[in-house]
């Protein structure tokens, strides 16, 4: 036990930090109390000197009122912040700061006996009362340094390898830097450290509703202080930081939101195969079941972030043909992929303008919601007042016979049905294009679509993205770029797309998504969309990211499966962990458990009543929200099946998806 120092007591008065500190008060430092460790910000919160020249010292900052109500104050305020945060530890009470909301600072009765219980617990040396004059500090932990405020972030591991590159802000609330920190490398040798600050410094408004949530973001979107990388070493060396955010970035930082990190994506966010064809950059790790799984799809840092990390609330991502819907099933997330144009994708790097999408991934289906709401609609939207009427289900993608594995799906599926007071509608999209197609050519749908996005969407990643960067590259340089296998392959192939081909392909494009809206999902009206139509995402199979392949995957984007319905409808698509299955895992020799997803879509325009209808739906069945780390749901007495299987059977190329 540690004996008591004297206490220090003195009183002081400061006030907030309204503009950048002299670059002589400028310092960031990292620090260990225990096993955690810790970044100082190098901007410090008080102009006026406190204390002595002490390097780095744990303070907590401490609002009270009077003399009459400090010790219950104080007593409520440390429950408070060690339940509610996650940076703030008993250590930082080594010194106190207690500021006080009356026009003149004095020293509470008895406030050595007030503390005592606290000092023994962390050897609180010193205690400063202030009062002051304009504004107050937030509450919670802080590092006093050369007598000034610090706010201090908690700095956790990356062992899935999602970020490229972690974040901490800047005096400007809206550009970032690179973080300059590194922890736990006896533990985890070739991990990057993300710093997090305290929840306790933030409290939602009505102008900030989201004030304090950490988000993490696709290192192909512009994030103002930092490189966009796509993770490319050559893209990366070419060009310089990036002086403005993404729009859709900006947005979510007015609404309070703290980016704590760029995400690692596939290069140029195009399809590659882990680990095989990640190349410049490590894969990151799917952490469900054995941690040795696929991540599936560009947006596989996002993904892998929110289902590894408890302390990260949210990612974006984006999707063309599945790379947020893809990463979300096989990890057990929920994630979206909105109507084309729901948000704006400027300042992002482009695939094609025909279907690129920005979307989020969330642990749990209210938040989900909130989140829609905030990227497409307003958080002041009204609530769901009606629910869809029909729910489609299409044969031809679905199992014509019910495995065990399968049995997850159809398990929830019966559960939305007594939900919702009705049951499906099993529709057959072939069969009601053979009857109704608006083309004069005996040709099946699947015949009809099988060029259309090799022929109208890679035309344009050549020609505004690779072409331009590879020439830019070369001329700087005088060397062509390093690219990834599958880059390496569109690099060859892109250009051999004529453009009679690509018009074509976009006409196609045009005439299913005005068939499709006239006889399956029409688009929504008011912001509603009477029908629903879904989709067997993931039932649980492994597809493991160790697999030896005879090359690049040489994605091209030809043929048609259900992961094309949204693109190519412009509607939007949301994805919603169901239970998980168990198999018997060829690393581990051991049974593990696997997510089981399902897609739902509606009409184009309806992306926030369809996520309030699945945040209603999952409350209505009592649906989970999931967990980190290897079991996406940690009850599992009731969910899944007893098959036991080491087979792959995916219907798709789960990592196939852009």
């Amino acid at each position: 036990m540690h004996l008591p120092l004297p206490l220090l007591i003195t009183i002081f008065s400061v006030k907030r930090l309204v503009t950048a500190m002299p670059s002589q008060f400028s310092a960031s430092i990292t620090a260990r109390l225990g096993e955690i460790a810790y970044y100082m910000h190098q901007v410090p919160e008080l102009t006026d000197p406190i204390g002595t020249d002490q390097i780095a010292a744990p303070c907590t900052v401490f609002t009270i009122h009077d003399s009459a109500t400090a010790k219950n104050v104080l007593s409520e305020s440390i429950e408070r912040f060690g339940r509610s945060d996650d940076v703030w530890s008993p250590e930082f009470l080594q010194n106190v700061v207690l500021q006080s909301t009356s026009s003149q600072a004095s020293i509470p009765d008895g406030l050595e006996d007030l503390l005592q219980p606290y000092i023994y617990l962390s050897n609180t040396s010193s205690i400063y009362v202030s009062s002051f004059s304009s504004g107050m500090l937030n509450e919670g932990p802080y590092f006093l340094n050369m007598r000034r405020l610090h706010p201090a972030y908690r700095l956790y591991p990356d062992y899935a390898g999602a970020f490229i590159a972690p974040t901490v802000s800047t005096e400007d609330a809206y550009r970032y830097k690179p973080l300059g920190a590194a922890a736990y490398g006896e533990k985890y040798p070739s991990s990057l450290a993300v710093a997090v600050p305290s929840r306790l410094y933030y409290k939602p408004t009505p102008e900030k509703p989201f004030a304090g949530t950490r988000i993490g973001v696709k290192d192909i979107m512009d994030l103002s202080g930092l490189r966009t990388g796509a993770p490319s070493r050559a893209y990366t060396e070419l060009h310089g930081p990036r002086t403005e955010n993404a729009e859709v970035i900006q947005k979510i930082l007015e609404l309070g939101c703290i980016v704590v990190g760029k995400l690692k994506t596939t290069q140029f966010a195009d399809s590659e195969w882990p680990t095989c064809d990640y190349v410049d950059y490590h894969a990151p790790f799917n952490p469900r079941a054995n941690g040795y799984q696929t991540t599936s799809g560009s947006s596989c840092g996002s993904a892998a972030a929110v289902a590894s990390y408890e302390w990260l609330d949210f990612a974006l991502g984006t999707d063309t043909l599945g790379s947020i819907r893809s990463p979300a099933a096989v990890q057990g997330l929920y994630g979206i992929r909105p109507s084309l144009d729901a948000v704006s994708f400027k300042e992002i790097l482009p695939y094609t303008k025909l279907a690129d999408t920005v979307g989020g991934f969330a642990r749990d289906a209210a938040s989900f919601a909130k989140l829609s709401r905030a990227l497409y609609g307003s958080v002041n939207d009204p609530e769901l007042s009606k629910k869809p009427s029909t729910i489609l289900y299409p044969v031809e993608y679905w199992p014509k016979t019910t495995t065990e594995h399968d049995a997850v799906l159809e398990s929830f599926i019966v559960k939305m049905e007594q939900y919702i007071g009705f049951q499906r509608t099993w529709i057959s999209i072939e069969e009601i294009w053979a009857e109704t197609k608006p083309v004069t050519e005996n040709t099946t749908l699947e015949k009809y679509l099988e060029h259309v996005f090799e022929w109208a969407a890679n035309p344009p990643q050549w020609k505004d993205l690779l072409y331009p960067f590879i020439t830019q590259y070369k001329e700087t340089y005088g060397r062509d770029p390093a690219l990834n296998p599958q880059l390496q392959f569109k690099r060859g192939y892109l250009p051999t797309v004529t453009d009679e081909q690509e018009k074509e392909g976009v006409r196609r494009w045009n005439v299913f998504k005005a068939w499709y809206e006239a006889h399956i999902l029409p688009p929504a009206t008011d912001g509603f969309s009477d029908t629903l139509l879904l989709l067997p995402w993931s039932s649980g199979k492994p597809d493991y990211r160790d697999t030896y392949r005879d090359g690049p995957q040489k994605f091209t984007g030809i043929g048609f499966f259900f992961y094309n319905l949204s693109p190519y409808s412009e509607g939007p698509e949301a994805i919603l962990p169901v239970g998980q299955t168990p198999f018997v895992s060829r690393i581990t020799n051991s049974t593990e458990q696997l997510p089981a997803s399902i897609g739902i879509s509606s009409g184009k325009g309806s992306d926030v009543m369809l996520t309030d209808f699945i945040a209603e739906l999952m409350s209505g069945t009592n649906g989970q929200g999931v967990g980190v780390g290897s079991l996406a749901f940690n009850d599992i007495d009731n969910i899944g099946s007893s098959l036991l299987d080491t087979q792959s059977t995916g219907q798709f190329p789960l990592t196939g998806n852009l």
